[in-house]
């Protein structure tokens, strides 16, 4: 697998003087909700600019987890920290989540193509944490508990999620720097981690170019 150089994370990100195409388009049917959900989760049409720069991230291999100790978290801080990226990567949640690389990448939607959605029902898989868990967690008699299948394990809650199906790509141009296009470019033709919107399995394939 190719390199990719990041160090245009240390430069100015308002020297953007390129611009380049973006092109994404789903593999799969997608949910691409935004907000807490209720009963139904209901999904945007067009990705949401958040979920584009997640994408961009995998990309990269920059999206890690959200643990303060996890050497992922780490590098994105001190990166932003040597960049003076005005980025907030305090949040712990999926929901606080603020993107490294968006800075980088200021994207217009030009092109959007005809959708159409439909209801699925789905079983969300939960972690179940019992109060005889939480308990002997913190006594002896973990050992002895732990082994229990009844005391803990995954619950399973149907749910009614949107999805959206999109017949071709949506089209952005995509302002950037030198260094961030040609590692944008590179990252997508080898993308170092899963590319999707949404939920973990609405994949999409993205393409990205340099304008000449």
């Amino acid at each position: 697998m190719p390199q990719i150089d990041l160090s245009f994370l240390l430069e100015d990100p308002s020297e953007a003087q390129r611009s380049g195409t973006l092109r994404v388009e789903a593999l799969a049917p997608l949910s691409m909700n935004t907000s807490v959900p209720g009963k139904h989760f209901q999904t945007e049409v067009v990705p949401p600019e958040r979920q584009l720069y997640g994408m961009i991230e995998n990309a990269f291999g920059l999206h890690f987890g959200w643990s303060k100790g996890a050497f992922g978290y780490k590098l994105k801080q001190s990166l932003a920290d040597e960049a003076a990226a005005d980025v907030s990567i305090s949040g712990m949640r999926s929901r606080d989540y603020q993107p490294l690389a968006a800075p980088f990448y200021d994207l217009s939607v030009m092109e959007t193509p005809e959708t159409e959605t439909y209801d699925d029902t789905q079983w969300l898989h939960k972690w179940r944490d019992t109060a005889q868990v939480r308990a002997s967690a913190s006594n002896h008699d973990w050992r002895a508990t732990q082994d229990r299948p009844e005391n803990y394990g995954y619950g399973k809650t149907p749910i009614q999620r949107e999805h959206v199906v999109a017949d071709g790509p949506w089209i952005y141009k995509v302002s950037t720097t030198e260094a961030a296009g040609q590692a944008l470019q590179k990252a997508l033709q080898a993308p170092r981690g899963p590319l999707y919107l949404g939920t973990s399995d609405g994949w999409v394939d993205a393409q990205f170019s340099l304008n000449r």
